[in-house]
């Protein structure tokens, strides 16, 4: 697997995962701040957490497309 196709889908992973973060933290502190009820709290922390664990498996299963692709590459010769 050579770096460059690695490298994409990686910062790509990473900058999405740390915007999410700080989205849901921000909104779960305005949230805080006001005083809405725990029901809230829990759904703004819910949904950004399946987000990233969407992200993730599709992450897995780039990297696991682009190991396939070269060995594919590699019994043509």
């Amino acid at each position: 697997m050579t770096s460059d196709q690695r490298t994409g889908p990686t910062i790509v992973l990473i900058l999405m995962v740390l915007f999410i973060l700080i989205q849901a933290g921000a909104i779960i502190f305005a949230l805080t701040k006001e005083g809405i009820g725990l029901f809230w709290k829990l759904l703004v922390v819910l949904i950004p957490l399946l987000v990233i664990v969407a992200l993730i498996s599709v992450y897995v299963e780039r990297m696991q497309e682009i190991r396939d692709q070269e060995r594919d590459d590699l019994d043509k010769y």
